[in-house]
C-alpha cells in the first residue's frame, strides 16, 4: 500500500476543511479531524505536527483551487464590467462552497496566534498579485497606472475582500457584498473609458 499515506494526508486535509466549515476553529480539534477523516488521532501529529499545521495545509489545498478557478475566470473576463460580474460570481461561489468559512475562521483565530498570523499573511501575497495584475490589466496605458499606486490598490481590495468574508458570518445574507457589487457594475462603464463602437 505505497499510496496509504498520501490517502491518509488527504483525508485529513478534507477532514479538516470539513471540520472547519461545520464547527469553527475552536471545534476543529484532532479529535474531531480523525474521526471525520476516519483515522486515529495521532495521525494528525504524524502527518502534519499538529492541528495548526494541518488547518493551514487545509488552506493551501483550497485556496489554489480557489487561486486557479480566479486566474482563469479573470483571465477570460474581456472588460470591468465582466470582471466584476466574474468577481461576484466567485464571490458567491466561495461563500457557498465554504471557503469564505474557513478564511473567517482562520483569520479571527490568528488574532491571538502570531504564528498562524504570520503564515496567512504569507498566503495572502498570491491574491495581492492576482488583483493587481488585473488592475493593471484594467489600467492598461492609462494615466490612472501611473497616478495610482495599483499594488496599494490591490492590497486595499483584498483587505475589503476579507472584510466582506468576516461580515457574511455576521450577516449570511450579504446585503453588504451585494450592495458593493451592484454600486462597482455601475461605476464600471466609467473605469473603461467611453466606448468606441
Amino acid at each position: 500500500m505505497p499510496n496509504q499515506p498520501h490517502r491518509t494526508r488527504a483525508a485529513l486535509v478534507q477532514a479538516a476543511l470539513d471540520t472547519l466549515k461545520t464547527e469553527g476553529f475552536s471545534g476543529t480539534t484532532a479529535r474531531a479531524i480523525a474521526g471525520r477523516a476516519g483515522v486515529n488521532q495521532a495521525l494528525v501529529f504524524y502527518h502534519f505536527g499538529g492541528v495548526e499545521s494541518l488547518l493551514l495545509a487545509a488552506l493551501d489545498a483550497t485556496a489554489a483551487a480557489r487561486l486557479e478557478r480566479y486566474r482563469t475566470a479573470m483571465a477570460a473576463a474581456t472588460d470591468t464590467a465582466e470582471r466584476i460580474a466574474t468577481a461576484r460570481r466567485l464571490y458567491r461561489e466561495d461563500v457557498e462552497g465554504g471557503h469564505v468559512t474557513v478564511i473567517s475562521e482562520l483569520l479571527a483565530a490568528s488574532l491571538a496566534r502570531p504564528q498562524l498570523r504570520a503564515e496567512l499573511l504569507t498566503r495572502m501575497a498570491p491574491w495581492i498579485e492576482l488583483v493587481a495584475a488585473v488592475l493593471d490589466d484594467v489600467a492598461g496605458d492609462s494615466p490612472l497606472s501611473e497616478t495610482i499606486p495599483l499594488a496599494d490598490v490591490a492590497s486595499a481590495l483584498v483587505a475589503l475582500y476579507l472584510g466582506l468574508n468576516l461580515l457574511s458570518r455576521l450577516d449570511p445574507a450579504n446585503a453588504q457584498a451585494e450592495s458593493l457589487f451592484d454600486l462597482m457594475e455601475r461605476v464600471a462603464p466609467l473605469l473603461d473609458g467611453p466606448s468606441t463602437s
